[in-house]
């Protein structure tokens, strides 16, 4: 059974990495997209990845995306050593024994041609395009970590039982086309509330579930009836697995119009509001702030990913297996060489487990995540952002299929001026654990990764890494003191409720 899984889930892995044209190892993964220039006070449309409501800033006017690729991979087990990567295993370090039960997470983000342009300085929209893959592998237990994984000792399993308890396998690939507008809903005398919402267009491309429900097995040798030899089997396979993948995955297209095309709509949206605490000038855009370019400090909340992609039953397969107390040998779980596709590979196992298949919806949901942020400037060139990311959906559920994100944190100190800007994500999460990385970014290009500084300095279990080109343009109205009649200076509302003035005394007037 374990050599079905593990099989399984290579291929399905290989399938979709094609469409994204990426060739890492799968041993690892992150979370978030673009680590790092997240935080920038220049970010421009790629500000909706995180809160819809940040496009309205007054450090871009416009920004005319030309392509982003962000690439993340990970897990809680394996480590990748950078000054062992030429060693027999290539750099790849994990326990002997395995002690906790796996986890995985891949995440690609190719952030197509977008723009977004600001209208006013309470009015912004964007137009977005992207294509995303996503894949979460949860649970499973360290007995077949162990068993799976070469030179770690066999004594710990054989002869034992080993369970899967509630394993989950969720890979998802597909495309959205996203209308983003922010708006300033209000402001005080000392702060701006803005809001923003992103309505998406979702387009399926290729989906893959798979689920266990109390499956165990002994891992021993037996002696083959067939042939007389001594062999390594799984005896008394008990419980079930579930599989639902889409037909797509059978027959994987080099045409590019198959990847671009809404042959499976869903629909997705994203809310966010954040508030600007700013220096009573820069309120009332009479002069902005020496201590900083727009705001002091900033808070934001949002929550991205809500929706589902739903595939019709003609468009997907499934296989239902319940074991029963029969016994396997390995080899048999091996797949012959001429299975080459989903297809061949699906009907090997469901002739050798004489499982039942069948066509069922599937919906796969989006990974719902909600984001809290601070911001705080310490001048006009320095500042930090402190984010946290709380999936609001997981796959330990085991009726669940879609996927989700990590529960992480991330604190970003930056430098930058108009042209160029310097990052250090410093991350936390609950899969690959601590991440130091560093964004560099010049003119139009920005390049970076949450986890190079660890990954060069010593251990990682995380590795990632992404490029921007993008045509920003800058600017923000300086604002000079405005005067109304004969030189007479605008008051703040603070300052009429203090001095006790009617609200019309300095309002203009003619003058005979």
């Amino acid at each position: 059974m374990q050599s079905f899984l593990i099989f399984k889930v290579r291929s399905i892995i290989k399938g979709i990495l094609l469409l994204t044209l990426i060739q890492f190892n799968y041993f690892f993964s992150q979370a978030q997209s673009y680590t790092g220039y997240h935080s920038s006070a220049y970010a421009g449309v790629y500000s909706i990845l995180n809160n819809p409501a940040d496009i309205l800033n007054h450090h871009t006017r416009a920004d005319i995306n030309l392509v982003g690729f962000s690439t993340a991979l990970g897990n809680n087990v394996f480590a990748f050593k950078y000054k062992n990567r030429n060693d027999d295993a290539a750099g790849l370090a994990y326990p002997n024994p395995v002690k906790k039960d796996g986890k995985l997470n891949f995440n690609t983000d190719v952030f197509g041609p977008s723009v977004m342009i600001k209208l006013s300085d309470k009015n912004a929209f964007a137009v977005t395009t992207r294509a995303r893959v996503f894949t979460n592998v949860d649970d499973i237990s360290n007995a077949i970590l162990n068993s799976l994984l070469p030179d770690v000792s066999t004594e710990s399993y054989l002869g034992k039982r080993l369970a899967i308890i509630n394993a989950s396998v969720n890979m998802h690939t597909w495309k959205e086309v996203a209308l983003t507008y922010s708006h300033q809903i209000a402001n005080t005398d000392f702060g701006v509330w803005k809001a923003g919402i992103s309505l998406k267009y979702l387009g399926g491309v290729a989906a893959f579930s798979l689920s266990s429900n109390n499956l165990s097995y002994i891992h021993d040798s037996i002696i083959d009836p067939a042939d007389g030899k001594t062999k390594d089997a799984l005896i008394n396979a008990t419980g079930n697995i579930n599989i639902s993948y889409t037909k797509s995955l059978d027959s994987l297209s080099d045409d590019i119009n198959d990847y671009l095309s809404f042959k499976n709509p869903g629909a997705g949206l994203d809310i966010g509001v954040s508030y600007e605490y700013r220096d009573e000038m820069q309120v009332y855009e009479t002069l902005y702030s020496d201590r900083a370019a727009n705001y002091i400090w900033k808070a934001g909340a949002s929550i991205t990913d809500i929706g589902f992609i739903r595939y019709k039953k003609q468009q997907t397969k499934s296989m239902v297996n319940n074991f029963s107390g029969k016994t396997y040998t390995v080899d048999t779980l091996v797949l012959p060489s001429d299975s080459n596709d989903i297809y061949q590979m699906a009907n090997y196992y469901n002739n050798l487990f004489n499982a039942r298949t069948e066509s069922s919806l599937l919906t796969m949901q989006l990974p719902t995540t909600l984001h809290l942020s601070y911001d705080r400037y310490f001048n006009k060139w320095l500042g930090v952002q402190a984010q946290l990311n709380i999936p609001l959906v997981f796959s330990k559920l085991n009726f669940y299929t879609g996927n989700y994100t990590p529960v992480s944190i991330c604190i970003t100190p930056r430098a930058e001026i108009t042209w160029a800007g310097f990052y250090m994500p410093i991350s936390y999460n609950s899969i690959s654990r601590l991440n130091v990385g560093a964004a560099l970014r010049l003119g139009p290009l920005v390049i970076g990764s949450s986890s190079i500084i660890n990954a060069r300095a010593g251990k990682t279990k995380g590795l990632d890494g992404y490029f921007i080109l993008r045509i920003p343009i800058f600017g923000y109205r300086e604002y000079k003191n405005k005067t109304y009649g004969q030189q007479t200076p605008k008051l703040t509302r603070k300052q009429r409720r203090e001095l006790g003035c009617p609200t019309n005394l300095f309002l203009p007037h003619k003058i005979p």
